[in-house]
């Protein structure tokens, strides 16, 4: 996999996959940028939900049960101080369809620790949290084990 980052206008950049896709990233003003697009760390967090999201939508169905509804919430917790890396990432889906919250905890976690590339890519030292609204019943909220279990030690 490549990609290509061209320079547009001061903090502001062009990338393009070699699927031929574009995407744009930006930084606020203090960085020299015009907050015309969403800074890479803001698009790695969208990059990981929609990674998230489509497993949990792909596993859920694979065990021939549908979903009305599915958004994915992200939340993002970083260090204070530079690098301001990600700390937690908190994962909430809401969902409506005729799954149980059984099978739908378990497309989470099956996604959080097995299948999503670019969640599991991310450092371990990441935490990472999950909750659910399954048919407007709200799940408490679950600490996901990261493990080195794909790397090479």
């Amino acid at each position: 996999m490549k990609a290509n980052l061209v320079r547009v206008k001061s903090g502001t950049l062009l990338a393009k996959s070699d699927s031929n896709h574009w995407i744009p990233f930006d930084t606020g003003p203090k960085a020299g940028g015009t907050n015309a697009a969403g800074s890479p760390s803001e698009t790695l967090l969208m990059a990981a939900g929609g990674c998230t999201a489509l497993d949990q939508i792909f596993i859920v169905e694979k065990g021939r049960k549908q979903l009305t509804r599915y958004e994915l919430e992200l939340e993002g917790i970083r260090a204070e101080t530079h690098p301001k890396i990600f700390r937690e990432i908190h994962f909430h889906a809401i969902a409506e369809g005729d799954v149980t919250p059984e099978q739908f905890k378990r497309a989470m976690e099956l996604s959080l620790t097995k299948y999503c590339s670019v969640s599991l890519s991310l450092d371990r030292s990441i935490r990472f949290f999950a909750k659910f609204t399954l048919n407007g019943v709200e799940e408490p909220e679950w600490e996901i084990p990261r493990s080195d279990e794909f790397y090479e030690k």
